[in-house]
């Protein structure tokens, strides 16, 4: 069976419906809670990519949250309540996790979670979609 490559591109027109399905759907929810998108900077996501790419870990999880007030400090009051998302390194099955207990395979290594991005709306700069 030939393996399929996980990482063919989205045709913009598609992208475009699907975030607009999603934006229906949330903005009519909860217009409080509703982000359209996450930015973070390049050397944030070089240094998860760092140290995913040093073997311990084969991938990377990515949890959609909301922010409570335990995770504001540093950031905007406008952000409670806002969704966002956090990104989790995977350790590969077999390595050895921060509580020294072996691991299986994709399992989260919730020492390093990952996130404070830039949140749209209020920061849209460059947004297309």
């Amino acid at each position: 069976m030939e393996k399929l490559n996980k990482s063919q591109p989205i045709d913009k027109e598609i992208a475009q419906q699907m975030v607009n399905a999603y934006s229906e759907e949330a903005a009519s929810r909860n217009s409080k809670s509703y982000t359209k998108a996450v930015w973070f900077p390049a050397d944030q996501i070089l240094a998860m990519a760092k140290k995913i790419s040093e073997g311990k870990h084969d991938g990377l999880r990515i949890y959609f949250a909301k922010y409570l007030s335990e995770s504001l400090e540093g950031l905007p009051e406008d952000h409670l309540g806002r969704n966002t998302v956090l990104l989790v390194p995977t350790y590969a099955a077999g390595e050895t996790n921060a509580r020294g207990e072996v691991t299986n395979t994709h399992e989260d290594d919730v020492e390093d979670i990952e996130n404070r991005g830039t949140l749209c709306p209020s920061m849209c700069d460059g947004v297309e979609l």
